[in-house]
């Protein structure tokens, strides 16, 4: 009786100590954790179901994800009035769902500084916390600014060229504004940039605006932009420093000058080939005339005759370092 009881004791005091599952579980990450100002902030976020019930996590759901978005200590910044979760995410009992959000559509993270971002779930009347990660917003070194159009028009435009460093690179941004209305219309990630070339930036006859950056030693990439800043497509070259331009011809077009494009690959499509440099010396780095077939080879001239070097004498030896020195 005595060793039951001690059984029913120990599998009690078991059972409370040992850590019960949480009906919802929540594991995110960051997509990048130092970002542009006004970049898109996206996060992935792992939920994991528990409850016993199916989760909805649409608008009009049972469920419901947001973020607590810390500026400062004890203070959160203020929503946008957009939903994070835009299309149905439907989690059943025992199951896991990755959504992905963008933080910059519901929240007002339009300050350059450090932001403690901390993931929610509110369900069945009760609320499930993540971890909480911090963010890093900057403003980007500024290498270029352009302005189009008055300011107080409908239609006037500023762009940017802006640098940071994250992934161990630095990185490019172009961002374009629309100043009348006070939005930022896009920002929008160029990739790598090495400090060997100056950025170049033009628009055409259209109001697309063209940026073109060095990535590699010997690539270079073309980013192109139409006035509303919507992406309209990126093309790779190979180019030395000193050839590679943006040009404009008669008719108002903005083309890529002294480069050779990338080509897509005929047995993988989507993979481009970068194309053979030209040789770093196209000339002959032979010295004199060329030969000419069936003439032989002219004699080479004869080295001079070299005198073999003279031993100095005992005295030479003694007096070696005596001589006065001039400046």
């Amino acid at each position: 009786m005595r060793m039951r009881l001690g059984i029913w004791i120990v599998a009690v005091w078991g059972g409370w100590g040992l850590p019960a599952p949480a009906q919802v579980e929540i594991t995110w990450s960051l997509v990048h954790n130092r970002t542009v100002l006004m970049e898109p902030v996206k996060a992935v976020v792992h939920i994991a179901n528990h409850s016993g019930q199916t989760m909805d996590l649409s608008p009009r759901g049972n469920a419901r994800l947001s973020f607590d978005v810390e500026d400062r200590p004890t203070s959160t910044v203020a929503g946008t009035g957009q939903p994070l979760v835009r299309r149905p995410v439907i989690i059943p009992d025992g199951e896991t769902r990755d959504v992905e959000v963008n933080l910059l559509d519901s929240y007002r993270i339009i300050q350059g500084q450090s932001y403690m971002l901390t993931p929610a779930v509110e369900f069945a009347g009760l609320r499930f916390l993540g971890r909480r990660l911090s963010l890093e917003v900057q403003p980007g070194l500024e290498l270029l600014k352009r302005e189009f159009g008055l300011a107080t028009a409908r239609n006037a435009r500023t762009v940017f060229l802006r640098l940071i460093h994250r992934d161990r690179s630095d990185r490019l941004f172009c961002r374009i504004d629309d100043p009348a209305a006070g939005l930022c219309l896009g920002v929008y990630e160029l990739g790598r940039i090495i400090r060997f070339f100056v950025p170049r930036f033009e628009q055409d006859r259209n109001g697309g605006f063209h940026v073109l950056h060095q990535s590699a030693p010997d690539r270079f990439v073309h980013s192109r932009f139409d006035y509303d800043g919507g992406p309209q497509g990126v093309t790779f070259y190979t180019a030395e420093v000193g050839s590679i331009r943006l040009v404009r011809t008669d008719a108002g077009e903005v083309q890529v000058s002294g480069a050779t494009p990338f080509q897509e690959d005929p047995q993988q499509a989507g993979r481009l080939i970068a194309p053979a440099l030209p040789p770093a010396h196209p000339y002959a780095t032979t010295l004199g005339e060329p030969l000419v077939p069936g003439r032989p080879a002219p004699p080479r001239p004869r080295a001079p005759a070299v005198a073999a070097p003279r031993t100095p004498t005992a005295g030479e030896y003694r007096d070696a370092g005596s001589e006065p020195v001039s400046w």
